[in-house]
């Protein structure tokens, strides 16, 4: 079983103030790196902080912004005017204990360069008194932002608010600590706004806002590439990117297909350019008794990465060329940003580290703490620096990082630091930031061929704002214009914004000689409605795909058109391609609400008996929807619903198990269709109770979680009705189907192996 987060164990301890993260099985926290080696932390002018840097060769780093022009910046989004509004977090960790917290203390201001010189030089506070905000997205008209409980919406007139703010969407933030929630508004090239820490998306829909679900992403910062795939990560894993682009293999929600379409890319090993020891459990060493080392015994530097944030993909022009399409991480506890290759084969991406054993960039000075990165309009890297002495949470905090931030006075200043630095190659030209939201709408389409993605991305964003029908042709136009691919992407997404992309489109870019363009119209063909995919068909039919890649497209697409012709083309690539599981997996999404027809066109003639399976299943299932509890009655569904609370509410489960069950990368199995969740409830229970040690095989998958699941029997504010009631919730939710677990079982049960004191087990003490 994936573990039970270990936000849900350690958000709830009640031990001292910001000590909540002492486990009682870590009995030894002796410091590893010895005393003579720390160096002082001092707080630093950002002249001073400029030389702790050390940078890859050919680049230089520069601020673009610091205090008193901004203060804790954690997240920005530049408008069509190149301004930078900026989200500064004050009010997290103000000291040791967290004081105040809960106090609205949080800003949206707003950054302007008015001389053109590389450096903000005017601040305009947008809005204040936000209880700890952490993303933003600008409208011409409003601006959509999250902040500690919900996403919200306030009207603008130019750089004023207008009203008070709104309520976009109930319920969107469920429930976490502030490491722990949703964050990120990241607009997509298909329109919609993605975040981390969440499995919902969001778009504006006039005066409504609408909400789906897709797969659960992430813990801090998300970002997309040029073909509109998503790249996210979490505390452990500096970047995981999909294969494919958002929802593709989302169809029939009453069929698990069990497939994956993310990987991990690249390793975690991290080499900062001072000793670490300010990291939350550097204690974890085997001189300390522990069978794994968390610093390096003789560098006495981090191993592994304990703290990615806010990733991106440089998109830009004035980095040299082999770095467009490179990931960018920053790791906030030790003070570096790594870079990460990304190589795609077939259908896969894969990462390495291209400068090997040396960062991007790396500082001694121990209060640097990247936390978000940037394209900025210019071409240049955008890296936000909380420069913060304080960067683990209280939930989290143990009494060795209590004492590592006291020591050097890390505790304070509270307030008054922030910088926003810009990094740009040396040899390379900077763009001339132009003002989109003046630009003649013809001028818009010509920059969606720009070759500096902000460009792309702002011109598409302000024509679908702008919702000038005048574009229409023009975008059709470019839609064929092969010399400019990427353009011709940006026109058949901005089609869509508008509402408008039909069959001529689709067919011209089927045609395009840059097979990613293709991929792109297949894709963009899901969003056809009925009569344009109808007119598109038979341009769809007619294509040959070329790449792996064009035919999961391809399979995609054909479901719906729902023709005895489209069946029987995907019936072939079905069997031409018997073992692609994503193809596979594309096709029965394809296929939602056409299962049947399916099904019956292929009686006898398909041998792929999961596939079959597949479609029995959704048939069964299809144009109903799931009801959360359905059937349950009396104590069964009142634990059930209590459970559910406890789940994505106080115990904050989904942050490592997904809103839907469904496992998040490197952090824990699914709960779903899992047989340690839907079949002993005994051994559940002992799991609950006292965690669990990976690797562990769920449904024939392997998983390694990087980190332990914690036992709630450490934890005194988890009773054992709520413990019953978790696991009740998670054995009768999804596609699982099993039975209420008493209260008195877990009482029991906790007596019964009361002598573990805290050993998590593993998977082999239940063979």
């Amino acid at each position: 079983m994936k573990a039970l987060t270990t936000s849900l164990f350690l958000a709830a301890l009640t031990l001292a103030h910001a000590q909540q993260g002492n486990r009682k099985d870590h009995h030894s926290m002796a410091s590893v790196v010895p005393a003579n080696l720390i160096p002082a932390a001092p707080v630093l002018n950002p002249k001073e902080a400029l030389k702790t840097f050390q940078l890859a060769p050919g680049f230089s780093i520069e601020p673009f912004a610091v205090e008193p022009l901004v203060e804790k910046p954690i997240a920005l989004d530049f408008d069509p005017a190149g301004r930078a509004w900026v989200v500064e977090m004050i009010g997290y960790m103000m000291d040791l204990d967290g004081k105040d917290e809960k106090v609205p203390q949080g800003r949206i201001v707003v950054l302007e360069d008015t001389n053109n010189d590389g450096k903000a030089d005017k601040r305009t506070v947008f809005l204040e008194k936000v209880l700890l905000p952490r993303a933003v997205a600008i409208y011409p008209d409003g601006i959509l932002y999250l902040d500690d409980h919900d996403l919200l919406w306030i009207k603008r007139d130019g750089l004023k608010p207008v009203g008070q703010p709104k309520v976009a969407a109930p319920k969107f933030i469920e429930a976490g600590n502030v490491e722990h929630k949703v964050n990120g508004l990241v607009r997509n090239l298909d329109n919609w706004h993605y975040n981390a820490k969440s499995g919902k998306r969001v778009r504006r829909d006039g005066d409504k806002w609408l909400v789906e679900s897709t797969p659960f992403r992430g813990q801090w910062g998300i970002a997309q590439d040029n073909y509109g795939r998503l790249y996210h990560n979490n505390n452990s894993t500096f970047l995981f990117g999909d294969f494919l682009a958002p929802n593709l293999l989302a169809g029939n929600p009453g069929v698990n297909l069990k497939v994956s379409d993310a990987s991990q890319l690249g390793p975690n090993n991290t080499y900062p350019s001072r000793v670490t020891p300010g990291v939350n459990r550097a204690y974890i060493q085997k001189s300390n008794g522990y069978t794994t080392d968390t610093i390096d015994p003789k560098t006495f530097k981090l191993l592994m990465t304990t703290a990615s944030a806010g990733p991106t993909v440089y998109r830009g022009t004035n980095f040299p060329k082999e770095w467009n399409g490179r990931g960018f991480t920053p790791e906030s506890v030790v003070n570096l940003i790594k870079a990460i290759q990304i190589d795609e084969s077939s259908t896969k991406l894969a990462g390495s580290h291209p400068l090997g054993k040396s960062e991007f960039l790396t500082s001694t000075d121990e209060r640097f703490r990247p936390v978000n990165l940037y394209n900025a309009p210019d071409g240049s890297l955008m890296v936000l620096d909380m420069y913060h002495g304080i960067i683990q949470d209280r939930f989290f905090m143990t009494s060795y990082l209590r004492e590592q931030y006291a020591s050097r006075q890390l505790d304070g200043p509270a307030t008054g630091h922030g910088r926003i630095w810009r990094i740009k190659a040396s040899a390379g030209k900077l763009e001339k930031i132009a003002n989109f939201e003046t630009a003649p709408t013809a001028d818009l389409v010509k920059q969606l061929a720009h070759p500096n993605g902000w460009h792309r991305d702002i011109a598409q964003r302000e024509l679908v704002n702008r919702k000038d029908l005048s574009a229409v042709p023009l975008l059709i136009k470019l839609t064929g214009i092969d010399e400019y691919p990427l353009g011709q992407i940006h026109a058949l997404w901005t089609l869509e914004g508008l509402g408008q992309l039909n069959s001529l489109a689709i067919a011209q870019t089927l045609k395009a000689r840059d097979p990613k363009v293709a991929v792109s119209a297949l894709w963009a063909s899901t969003k056809l409605p009925a009569a344009e995919l109808k007119n598109a068909s038979a341009a769809i039919l007619a294509f040959a795909p070329k790449t792996d890649e064009q035919k999961i497209y391809l399979a995609r697409s054909l479901g719906p058109i729902g023709t005895a012709e489209a069946f029987s083309r995907l019936q072939s690539l079905l069997q031409d391609n018997a073992k692609n599981t994503l193809l596979k997996a594309a096709a029965f999404a394809g296929l939602d609400h056409h299962e049947t027809a399916f099904k019956s066109h292929i009686e006898g003639k398909f041998k792929d008996q999961a596939f079959v399976a597949w479609l029995t299943q959704g048939a069964a299932t299809a144009g109903k929807a799931a009801v959360s509890g359905s059937g349950l009655r009396g104590e069964h569904l009142a634990s059930f619903e209590r459970g559910k609370a406890l789940y994505s509410g106080a115990a904050a489960c989904f942050g490592c198990h997904g809103a839907s069950g469904e496992g998040v990368p490197n952090l824990g199995p699914p709960l779903d269709e899992s047989e340690y969740v839907t079949d002993s409830p005994e051994r559940l229970v002992k799991i609950l109770l006292h965690g669990l040690t990976g690797p562990i095989t769920v449904a024939g998958i392997e998983y390694k979680p990087t980190a332990d699941m914690p036992g709630l029997m450490q934890n005194p504010t988890m009773k054992d009705g709520d413990i019953a009631d978790i696991a009740t919730y998670i054995r009768h939710e999804w596609s699982n189907k099993a039975g209420l677990v008493p209260a008195d079982s877990v009482t029991k049960l906790r007596k019964d192996t009361a002598s573990r004191t805290g050993s998590p087990y593993r998977a082999e003490d239940f063979k």
